[in-house]
């Protein structure tokens, strides 16, 4: 039995003989609830290892071949290259030192994202039983093992997974510091903070919303004592977040993110859900809500409280993000992963606690399950290339490059996929011009600059410098980009219909071929080529 969550009553521990009749099964000094829980976590890792390794190989997208060329950039290069980027280092310098040992492949590299995946399992168990007892912590374990979002994620190169992780030790950590008021736990919840800002900016929505709630319930009780470790807590992790100040402001004033427009009230309620069920998410998500307010009433006084909060700061910080979009735009599902910890912990908390509330948890996990193995099995002859097929034209295209030809990208994100897949000594443009370091993205005032380039002064120099006889690769987005009205989408519309009619109307390129490989069914980000020839040494602009 358990006195409190993580504390184990004298009476679980067997004594010396009957720990002798069972040692075939179990080490004698373990609890028999211990030997049973690692069982079912150690399954439900498994579960996830299942549900999630299918897709270890895909191809990379926009974004992750970004990841990988920054990440592949000496140390003491990756801060001023995220000058450019907009992120936090954090991700970036793991996935350094894990290319260095590993390799930059796409099942090397998703490799790591699926480690940290399954570390969620474990981590969830232990947030569960440390909040509410072990029964949650059984609940929380089977949450984080079939949640769409990281299986979706955990063969992604990008930091999501990690952010889920760090999101469970910084919510426990805070809210055990609440109870407990252990200096231990301050310590904790300070580091998990600061790791998790330093992961994705989003994580200060979840500090913010944390600290606030924190300090409230602080004034509510008249306990200054919690007051003044909230506020400490809150120093501590500006102390740590102090070097890297200066990088954040200056992403904050030239990077940004272009592509997103303000979401709208229909985005505030399904995106959220799609973050906790996935393409389920519009069944998933309310029959968690729903099941879990219906069983929060069977809790007990302290249980309520714990899982009130959680679901309070895990609302606040969607709140955040979605107020703070309104004024300067950074909506997507993606970011989200930030409030996927505190949902599922508040979730498991509620439905652990009663027959009909386990009824609901193991219903929800199995149809996630069953969901996920249903999207493995079925046939799909675009599985290795649904998030970018980029590696699939680069494929049928590489044979006919050679060192010194020249690939275009209209899209300008698409040229780290394009330089990583295709052969190397190859010369790259984008609508601005030649990419002086094609395995990254420029990403500094990019709709401005887009804005400006002209495709007669961007391109006309170089394709006039090739030899006759040198090729031309012209990438191309092969559906609209961006969401409709904003000045990124409009611009790379421009250029796509600019770059086009320049490169075809060249007198000195002939058109070879078309590559279409891949597009059905359309992944993601897709992406179709044609392949030109320099026929004559006219000059681009004549």
């Amino acid at each position: 039995m358990l006195d409190r969550p993580g504390r184990i009553s004298a009476t679980t521990v067997p004594t010396i003989s009957e720990a002798g009749s069972q040692l075939d099964t179990r080490r004698a000094w373990l609890p028999q609830w211990i030997v049973r829980d690692r069982t079912v976590v150690a399954g439900l890792t498994l579960l996830a290892f299942m549900l999630r390794v299918p897709n270890l190989g895909r191809a990379y997208w926009i974004d992750e071949a970004n990841s990988i060329g920054i990440s592949s950039h000496p140390l003491s290069q990756i801060p001023g290259l995220l000058r450019h980027d907009g992120a936090p280092p954090l991700w970036y310098v793991l996935l350094h030192f894990w290319i260095g040992a590993f390799g930059t492949s796409p099942a090397a590299t998703h490799a790591l994202s699926l480690l940290i995946s399954l570390v969620a399992v474990p981590a969830g168990y232990w947030a569960g039983r440390e909040l509410y007892g072990r029964r949650a912590g059984i609940a929380a374990a089977a949450l984080m093992a079939t949640n769409p979002y990281l299986n979706w994620y955990s063969t992604e190169t990008r930091m999501y997974t990690l952010v889920i992780v760090i999101s469970i030790f910084a919510c426990t950590f805070a809210w055990r510091g609440v109870r407990d008021r252990h200096f231990k736990d301050a310590v904790g919840a300070s580091a998990s903070f600061a790791a998790l800002i330093y992961t994705h900016y989003w994580g200060l929505y979840l500090a913010a919303a944390t600290a606030g709630i924190i300090l409230f319930l602080a004034w509510r009780r008249g306990d200054r004592q919690l007051g003044r470790w909230t506020l400490g807590c809150g120093v501590a992790v500006g102390i740590v977040l102090a070097p890297w100040v200066p990088s954040f402001l200056y992403q904050l004033a030239n990077t940004g993110d272009p592509w997103a427009v303000p979401p709208g009230i229909g985005d505030f309620f399904a995106d959220p859900s799609t973050a906790i069920g996935g393409t389920a998410g519009i069944l998933i998500a309310p029959l968690l809500v729903f099941g879990s307010w219906w069983c929060w009433r069977t809790l007990g006084k302290a249980g309520q409280v714990q899982s009130r909060l959680l679901a309070l700061v895990a609302l606040t910080a969607t709140v955040g993000g979605f107020v703070a979009s309104e004024w300067k735009p950074s909506w997507t599902i993606r970011y989200l992963a930030v409030i996927v910890a505190p949902y599922l912990l508040a979730a498991a908390g509620a439905l652990h606690s009663s027959a009909k509330g386990k009824a609901v948890l193991w219903a929800a996990c199995g149809s996630l399950a069953v969901w996920s193995v249903i999207g493995t099995l079925l046939p799909n002859p675009n599985n290795a290339y649904a998030k970018d097929n980029m590696a699939a034209i680069a494929r049928a295209a590489s044979s006919e490059l050679t060192a010194g030809d020249v690939v275009i990208s209209t899209q300008t994100e698409q040229v780290p996929v394009a330089h990583f897949y295709l052969p190397k000594g190859l010369v790259y443009l984008n609508p601005m011009g030649p990419v002086a370091d094609p395995s990254v993205i420029d990403w500094r005032h990019i709709v401005a600059r887009l804005d400006a380039a002209q495709p007669c002064e961007a391109l006309g120099p170089t394709l006039d410098a090739l030899p006759v006889g040198a090729t031309v690769l012209l990438v191309n987005p092969a559906r609209k980009l961006g969401a409709a009205g904003s000045a990124w989408s409009s611009a790379v519309a421009h250029q796509l219909k600019a770059v086009n009619a320049f490169v075809r109307a060249d007198p000195a390129l002939s058109e070879l071929r078309t590559y279409t490989e891949n597009l059905h069914p359309q992944p993601y980000a897709p992406v179709d080529a044609i392949l030109f020839e320099k026929t004559s040494n006219r000059l681009s602009c004549s």
